[in-house]
């Protein structure tokens, strides 16, 4: 494992986290993919920087609820569950600040997301932390810090799931928010399977043996993905249309 690079500059050494270099690339990653599916850059843009900072904030909120830390303003980890609720969250926030169809942002922004996610997963598995159960499989991993027996790899298969899943969702004609919502309906489909294969010691059970808080949150993400995608096409309308013969309701 990685979990640094150290750098000579001089007389002065610089180490830097292999964890938040694989963050700040998957954020750019997912700025140039919120961009390129945008209909309008400049609201997308917005929402894209609000999302990305309430993400990691939420992220790094909920990973100090569960495990605690030091006062400080920045110590511990992310827990991802957290940052994919506050994005979410800051999104449909955005919608209404900048007066554009939530759905729309939502085809852009949610695909974005989970290609951050899936290559800060990558500097998961650099750190050593979100690690699998013991397997004997070839491709297991045994992790300096943990030691014997091998381990599955989970971090790369989240982040090869998490990359298969945005190369899977093209962006195609249908209502505003159908991408983003069945983007969701995958991730947390594989998120819930994946929880399977973590050691126990690596997540926070709600239910010992039965339920995890990432399932419990994936399972949540399904159902209200799942009802949206049977919502009626004027779900993603209200205040954001600028004509109002986009939406009839309003003559009403």
């Amino acid at each position: 494992m990685y979990p640094e690079l150290v750098f000579t500059l001089g007389d002065t050494q610089i180490a830097v986290s292999t964890h938040a270099l694989a963050v700040a690339a998957g954020v750019a990653a997912g700025f140039a993919l919120a961009l390129r599916r945008a209909r309008d850059a400049a609201p997308v843009l917005t929402a894209a920087a609000a999302t990305a900072l309430a993400a990691l904030a939420g992220a790094h909120w909920l990973f100090r609820v569960m495990h605690g830390g030091e006062g400080r303003f920045w110590t511990g980890g992310l827990a991802s569950t957290g940052g994919v609720a506050a994005g979410l969250a800051a999104v449909w926030v955005a919608a209404r600040l900048t007066r554009r169809p939530a759905g729309e942002l939502l085809d852009a922004l949610v695909p974005a997301g989970l290609l951050a996610l899936g290559v800060g997963r990558i500097g998961c598995f650099l750190a050593g932390c979100c690690y699998g159960a013991p397997s004997a499989l070839p491709w297991a991993v045994v992790f300096p810090e943990l030691g014997p027996p091998a381990r599955h790899p989970l971090q790369l298969y989240s982040a090869a799931s998490d990359l298969a899943l945005v190369l899977l969702v093209h962006p195609e004609r249908a209502p505003a928010g159908t991408i983003a919502r069945r983007t969701c309906i995958g991730l947390g489909l594989v998120r819930f399977a994946l929880e399977f294969l973590r050691d126990p010691a690596a997540t926070d059970a709600l239910v010992d043996g039965w339920l995890t808080l990432p399932q419990a949150a994936a399972l949540l993400l399904v159902g209200g993905a799942a009802f949206g995608l049977r919502a009626p096409a004027s779900f993603d309308y209200g205040i954001a249309a600028e004509d109002e013969s986009a939406c009839p309701t309003r003559r009403a």
